[in-house]
C-alpha cells in the first residue's frame, strides 16, 4: 500500500510539473507573439468564388477576370490570356497563414505607414454575381529594414506587417501577367516536339541595312520525320543534324511574344504575309505562325492560327524561329 501511495504521489507531482511547464511555454511572450502573428488575409474556402482581381500600385493598374477556369487580363481593347500559375501563386500567398504581426491599431499611424487610401497600393478581390469584395487590402510603406511592408484591410484600423513579396505583384509591368506564349499550354495540350511530324518554313524577306528595301526571301523548305530521323525538302543540305532540328522545333513551340498589340478592326490576312511557319501534327491538325513587316521598334507583329491575338515578337525571337535551311546541316 505504501508503495502504491508513493507511485500515485509521484505521478501527480510529475503531472503537476508538466502542467506548470506547459502553461509557462504557452504564455511565454515569444509564443504569444508567434500565435498573434499567424494570420491569413483571404479565407482559402472562398478561392473558388473569386472571379475578379483589381490591383493598383506603383506599376500599371491591372484588372484580372476569370472566365470558367481561365484567367484573362482585362484591358479597354479586350481580354488577353493571363499566366494562370502567377495568379495561383498570388492567391496562395494571400490565403496561406504566415507571419503578420500586429504593428498598431490607431488611425493616426496610417498616414505615417503609407496606409491611407490616397497613398497605399491596393488589392481588391471580388467574387459572386454581385462582385462582392472578398478582400480589400491596402499595402503601405516598407519597414526600416526593407524586408517587410505594412498592411491593413480597408475597413479595419489594425495594421500588420509581413514579407515584402506582395509589393512585387503591384510594382511590375502589366506584361508580367500576360501569357505571351504563341502556343499556350491550355490551348494546345500535347503540343510538343514529339507531336510535330512535319514543318514548313517560309522565311521572311531581309531588309538591306542601307536602303531599307526588302531583299528577296530565301525559298521555303520543309522538315519531315522519316524512320526516326528528319529529312529536308526544298533545300540542298547533305546530312541533317537531328538534334538541332528537334531543338529548333522546341524553340518554336516555346516561343513567346513581348506584348499584345491591339487589333480593334480584327486581323487582316494581307497584313501578315512576310513570313510563315506551319506545324503539321500527328493527329492531323496543324498550327501556323504568320508575321508582318518590321516595326519601328525592330519588333514584328505576329498572329497564330485559331487565335484572335496579335503578338509583338522581338527581333531575336524572329531570328530564332526562322532559321535558314543551312542551319540544320550536320557539321
Amino acid at each position: 500500500m505504501v508503495y502504491k501511495k508513493k507511485v500515485l504521489f509521484l505521478s501527480c507531482l510529475v503531472g503537476g510539473l508538466a502542467l506548470v511547464y506547459a502553461g509557462t511555454w504557452l504564455f511565454e511572450p515569444e509564443q504569444v507573439h508567434s500565435r498573434n502573428a499567424a494570420f491569413q488575409w483571404l479565407d482559402p474556402k472562398r478561392l473558388d468564388e473569386i472571379d475578379r482581381i483589381e490591383l493598383s500600385g506603383s506599376g500599371d493598374p491591372l484588372t484580372l477576370v476569370r472566365k470558367d477556369t481561365r484567367w484573362f487580363v482585362d484591358r479597354e481593347d479586350g481580354e488577353y490570356p493571363a499566366k494562370q500559375g502567377r495568379i495561383e501563386e498570388f492567391l496562395r500567398l494571400l490565403s496561406t497563414k504566415g507571419s503578420y504581426p500586429i504593428r498598431g491599431t490607431e488611425t493616426a499611424s496610417h498616414e505615417r505607414l503609407g496606409l491611407t487610401e490616397e497613398r497605399a497600393s491596393r488589392i481588391l478581390i471580388r467574387g459572386g454575381v454581385a462582385a462582392y469584395p472578398l478582400l480589400d487590402l491596402l499595402v503601405g510603406s516598407q519597414d526600416p529594414t526593407g524586408r517587410e511592408v505594412y498592411l491593413r484591410k480597408q475597413d479595419q484600423q489594425e495594421v500588420r506587417s509581413g514579407n515584402n513579396t506582395l509589393s512585387g505583384y503591384l510594382s511590375g509591368s502589366r506584361t508580367a501577367w500576360y501569357n505571351l506564349r504563341l502556343f499556350p499550354e491550355t490551348e494546345n495540350p500535347g503540343l510538343g516536339v514529339d507531336s510535330v511530324q512535319r514543318l514548313t518554313v517560309y522565311p521572311p524577306a531581309e531588309e538591306a541595312p542601307e536602303s531599307g528595301e526588302p531583299q528577296a526571301p530565301e525559298p521555303p523548305f520543309s522538315l519531315s520525320r522519316s524512320e526516326g530521323a528528319w529529312i529536308i525538302e526544298g533545300a540542298s543540305v547533305n546530312v541533317l543534324d537531328n538534334q538541332r532540328v528537334e531543338s529548333y522545333i522546341r524553340a518554336i513551340v516555346d516561343a513567346e511574344g513581348e506584348d499584345f498589340i491591339p487589333a480593334p478592326e480584327g486581323i487582316r490576312e494581307d497584313a501578315f504575309v512576310q513570313g510563315r511557319i506551319i506545324l503539321e501534327l500527328g493527329n492531323g491538325l496543324s498550327r501556323s505562325i504568320r508575321i508582318g513587316p518590321v516595326l519601328a521598334s525592330n519588333q514584328r507583329k505576329a498572329v497564330v492560327s485559331d487565335t484572335p491575338f496579335v503578338y509583338a515578337l522581338a527581333e531575336w525571337t524572329v531570328n530564332r524561329i526562322f532559321r535558314k535551311a543551312s542551319y540544320f546541316e550536320k557539321p
